[in-house]
């Protein structure tokens, strides 16, 4: 079949096939393979062996999503150009810029927020401030996103009752 024809549909169908493999086959091995491992600073920790693997898998996803996210916007962007903006009658591009601005927001909030208090974690401190609150700001933000999407799923299984209201 000829790639250059397929749906949008279909190639986000594939990518996510694609990705839920990988990311299957990865689990598997890290569980399957050297998970036992004892850690040779403290033998009753594990230290399992495709550790650095399931890391990198993170890092690159992690990269992936962000640039696709980026590409998202700017082609949102410039698509929508110099008119209003409104595809069938949705603000495509307020919506496309909203979001970007709520995320980035919601992050930089949650950093400015985040606890720099030195953490201990199997005997070992860490107490790098950047990185301790990077990591509050991923784990809340996460968080937020989280409860706003519930909330954004609440609001729309209640839209026929509010029809019916009025």
């Amino acid at each position: 079949m000829d790639k250059k024809k397929w749906s949008e549909e279909r190639v986000s169908r594939t990518i996510l096939y694609g990705m839920v493999g990988i990311v299957t086959v990865v689990f598997i091995a890290f569980y399957l393979v050297g998970f036992e491992m004892p850690f040779s600073g403290n033998p009753t920790f594990n230290a399992p062996l495709l550790t650095d693997v399931l890391l990198w898998l993170m890092v690159i996803m992690t990269v992936a999503a962000t640039v696709a996210a980026v590409v998202s916007l700017i082609k949102t962007i410039r698509k929508t150009g110099q008119s209003d903006g409104m595809t069938n009658g949705v603000p495509e591009r307020k919506i496309a810029v909203g979001v970007s601005a709520a995320t980035v927001l919601c992050m930089v909030a949650t950093f400015l927020l985040g606890s720099s208090e030195k953490l201990t974690v199997n005997g070992i401190g860490f107490s790098d401030v950047f990185w301790l609150k990077t990591s509050d700001m991923f784990v809340y933000s996460s968080l937020v996103m989280l409860f706003v999407a519930i909330l954004a799923v609440l609001f729309g299984a209640t839209r026929y009752k509010r029809k019916e209201r009025r």
